[in-house]
């Protein structure tokens, strides 16, 4: 999928900033979003549709896994394997 890493980390700062109240600036590629509580089950489904917007494509349903999602940077890499 083309994307890059700055793209990917602004999708998830905001939405962590929407969802959670957290500053965007605090969001990195290391960022530990699940362990760190920033996304949880239900807000990995919205952050998908998010990411789905603003890539301008459709993910096909069980695409991402949780695990995916474990930071950043590794969002980032299981969409370059899309």
């Amino acid at each position: 999928m083309n994307c890059r890493l700055p793209e990917i980390v602004e999708v998830v700062a905001r939405f962590v900033a929407r969802t959670r109240g957290v500053d965007e600036s605090t969001v990195e590629p290391t960022t530990q979003l699940l362990q760190e509580g920033l996304v949880d089950s239900f807000g990995l489904v919205e952050l998908i549709v998010e990411l789905e917007s603003h890539l301008g494509t459709t993910l096909a349903e069980g695409t991402l896994l949780p695990e995916d999602f474990e930071t950043p940077q590794v969002l980032f890499e299981r969409l370059q394997q899309l």
